[in-house]
């Protein structure tokens, strides 16, 4: 499986906070940063490779652009991924992943405490993937777990509650979107973002192999 994250097709502002995107496209030798990271990544990913993006696809009328990527996608949802941006992404066959989604054997009973816990809003907003693999747990979200950044203070409900889901599932890692090029602190959230895998998609198996 190959993850992509923070792909923010069209997103203009996110250039100016980002300078290695256009630095990267450049080198490439391209002045259209879109198009530069459609072609690049399906240069890495094949209609048939399975790829997980951690959210953040598009920003504002450029969420069609997603038509154009590789791969069996499924998609966690991120702040930015509107409703009509899921819609259209649900109906050119990605599966997007709207709320928290348990992969591995545990009791959900506490999900009951969860809902009593959080708000209507934060619960909504939440979306995250369990899944065991290779003997290790591990829990994907847009948003990382354990975020130390004072810019999001504004999400934090929604970390708390992503850090509720990885204590109860026993989660080992956090693969996560959402920072760009700002790495937490906590050794658990491994960053996804294109800006620190120089815009390729990563291997969940290198992941692994490298917590051996």
């Amino acid at each position: 499986m190959k993850i992509i994250s923070d792909t923010h097709f069209g997103h203009t502002n996110m250039l100016l906070h980002e300078p290695t995107r256009m630095q990267k496209a450049r080198m490439e030798g391209y002045e259209d940063f879109d198009r530069f990271l459609i072609e690049y990544l399906n240069s890495y990913i094949s209609d048939n490779d399975e790829v997980l993006h951690l959210g953040d696809v598009a920003f504002g009328d450029k969420y069609k652009l997603a038509e154009k990527l590789n791969g069996k996608i499924t998609l966690i949802k991120g702040n930015h991924d509107k409703q009509k941006h899921i819609e259209f992404y649900k109906s050119i066959g990605w599966d997007v992943i709207e709320d928290i989604r348990i992969e591995i054997d545990v009791d959900t009973s506490w999900f009951e405490y969860l809902k009593y816990k959080y708000d209507t809003k934060t619960l909504t907003k939440t979306a995250c993937l369990v899944k065991e693999i290779n003997g290790k747990k591990v829990l994907f979200s847009h948003y990382p777990v354990f975020n130390d950044n004072p810019y999001d203070e504004k999400f934090q409900n929604i970390s708390n509650l992503l850090e509720e889901v990885f204590t109860l599932c026993g989660c080992d890692i956090n693969i996560h979107g959402h920072t760009h090029s700002y790495k937490v602190a906590d050794k658990r959230c491994i960053n996804a973002c294109l800006e620190v895998n120089g815009f390729k998609p990563v291997e969940i198996a290198d992941i692994l192999y490298g917590l051996c």
